[in-house]
């Protein structure tokens, strides 16, 4: 459900004019390549290599939960681009030599959720998979290059050249103590492009849900690139601490764009690198004027959880019971690059 409060859709509009959006000074700064280098690794498994400076790329991988069907957005790294001819047919080759570590393997961004159905004594669980505990199935899952259907997951041994790849899955949410009554069908996009990785997730509410808690658009980072985030509105956030503790932003529920950057210098260029996220439909992703959510000046936080991951959370759900008919949708795009001069700040 979009915000019923014209009043902070307005205030979305004027912050947005008024931030800095990182992925637009990333997509500005870093070269924009015609060709982007896709790879099949398994059923419902894949890569994507997008170069922003010479052989350097932002390395991206999709896959399926090990208990449910859903295919996250699973990693991020920055890697070079190896070239080489085939020795039979003189065609080239093309492979990954990856240098470091970026977004947190498997760790959730587009959406986690935890759900119980309304009235009933079930234990809270979360959409999707956490602890082993599969809740997201498949209804239909596409794979898509160059606008083109692929006929299945069938693996490739190298990577091959593309200029788009895209992931469009419908799924269903159930409660693994009540399977036979779907709690909500959950609509995924995630395309891939040289301007980045875009995410839009669409949650329909199918019946009274209990919501213990709920994100949209996290964004989790490894441990040894964390050092500093910085937000559109202008404010930094030490990225090092490893207590389990959290940072509640200054920005409350305000800034569109995050950024991580690694201050020490690396001896892969790590300090050289940035990786962004900007939230788009703020209102809708934030669930702006809209009840049962944390408070403006709690609703993101940085938790500090412990040597390899920091995660910002939006925690956009907090103790609500959603009606049938009811939609959550959060969106967004991440994106690994170059450093601009102007965020050496």
């Amino acid at each position: 459900m979009h915000p019923s409060n014209p009043s902070d859709q307005n205030q979305a509009i004027s912050d947005a004019a008024e931030q800095v959006d990182f992925v637009r000074l990333l997509r500005e700064h870093n070269e924009t390549p015609e060709t982007l280098y896709a790879k099949v690794t398994g059923d419902s498994f894949a890569e994507v290599l997008v170069p922003f400076k010479g052989n350097r790329c932002a390395h991206y991988s999709f896959g399926k939960n090990t208990n449910d069907d859903f295919i996250l957005f699973r990693h991020g790294a920055v890697s070079e681009l190896v070239t080489a001819s085939d020795a039979a047919t003189g065609e080239p080759r093309y492979a990954a030599n990856k240098l470091f570590d970026v977004l947190q393997q498997w760790s959730n961004k587009e959406y986690a959720i935890c759900v119980s159905p309304a009235g009933s004594e079930f234990k809270h669980q979360w959409l999707p998979e956490h602890n082993r505990t599969g809740t997201v199935f498949a209804v239909s899952q596409r794979l898509y290059m160059d606008e083109i259907e692929q006929s299945g997951w069938t693996a490739d041994d190298d990577f091959r050249p593309v200029s788009s790849l895209r992931i469009e899955q419908r799924m269903l949410g159930i409660h693994p103590d009540d399977p036979s009554a779907p709690l909500a069908e959950i609509d995924c996009t995630t395309s891939i492009e040289s301007s980045g990785v875009s995410v839009r997730s669409t949650v329909r509410w199918l019946r009274p849900v209990s919501v213990a808690a709920g994100y949209g658009m996290m964004f989790p980072i490894v441990g040894t690139f964390a050092d500093k985030l910085m937000t559109g509105l202008g404010h930094r956030y030490d990225a090092t601490a490893t207590d389990g503790s959290r940072t509640y932003l200054l920005d409350h529920d305000r800034s569109l764009s995050y950024a991580y950057v690694h201050e020490p210098e690396g001896a892969h260029g790590e300090h050289e690198t940035m990786i962004a996220m900007t939230v788009r439909d703020i209102a809708s992703t934030f669930r702006y004027g809209q009840a049962g959510r944390s408070s403006a000046d709690s609703l993101i936080f940085l938790e500090h959880r412990n040597v390899n991951i920091q995660k910002l959370y939006p925690k956009v759900y907090d103790h609500h019971t959603t009606q049938p008919g009811d939609v959550y949708e959060a969106s967004g795009v991440y994106f690994i690059g170059e450093r601009p001069a102007v965020a050496q700040l």
